[in-house]
């Protein structure tokens, strides 16, 4: 993906269409789901670029974790649902592709242009759907792609990241109960080492260690 084709792909948000499927997403979820439970809402930035940083859980998690947000989060989702009307939907709601097994510096440049356009940026630290245990391992590529989209802004730019957790009982299934804990932000000024890799390492150490709190919380 070129710098041009970054620019395409952040154009090719329709606004009619998300602000035409708004209501009829919350009232499908409101529908399906027994409840929904968000906590914390007072750490979710409301202005600005942001990193959301949720656990994830389920294929449900992006669709429930848009309630946050009255304007469009972009995310990153696996290339392989980009075929078809899927795909067409996808790209035109805010979501652009990654290659989960190969990733390319592409994926992560284009993600670093929306942070830096002041863009809500939802980011799975996971890297993919994990039930088998609380919370995978999380590598340093989130935190080293805040560091980068700071460091090389035309402006002085802080972005918060925000960890969330989610819980689904007893599962994502109909009539479950959805309960979401929004986790204070981090930031990377209170993380600062001696360099970069130190830094996304402390980084990365903090958010999984307010994820691992939240699900705890929440049982």
């Amino acid at each position: 993906m070129t710098h041009q084709t970054a620019e395409i792909d952040r154009s090719s948000v329709v606004s009619w269409l998300y602000w035409s499927l708004l209501p009829i997403h919350r009232l499908f979820l409101s529908l399906f789901f027994g409840s929904i439970v968000i906590h914390g809402i007072k750490h979710l930035p409301t202005q600005g670029p942001v990193v959301l940083a949720p656990k994830h859980y389920s294929r449900w998690d992006p669709f429930v974790l848009a309630l946050l947000s009255v304007e469009p989060l972009w995310f990153m989702t696996n290339a392989n649902q980009f075929a078809g009307v899927q795909g067409w939907f996808l790209q035109r709601l805010g979501a652009f592709p990654v290659d989960v097994e190969h990733p390319k510096i592409a994926s992560f440049r284009c993600a670093i242009e929306l942070l830096q356009d002041h863009k809500k940026l939802m980011l799975f630290p996971e890297g993919g759907i994990v039930r088998d245990q609380p919370l995978r391992t999380l590598k340093l590529g989130l935190a080293r792609m805040v560091l980068q989209a700071e460091a090389t802004a035309s402006e002085r730019l802080t972005i918060p990241i925000v960890p969330i957790a989610i819980c689904y009982q007893p599962a994502p299934v109909w009539r479950s109960h959805i309960t979401i804990a929004i986790r204070p932000p981090l930031y990377t000024s209170d993380y600062r080492q001696s360099n970069d890799k130190k830094t996304a390492q402390a980084i990365t150490a903090a958010l999984e260690a307010s994820l691992l709190e939240g699900l705890v919380e929440m049982g």
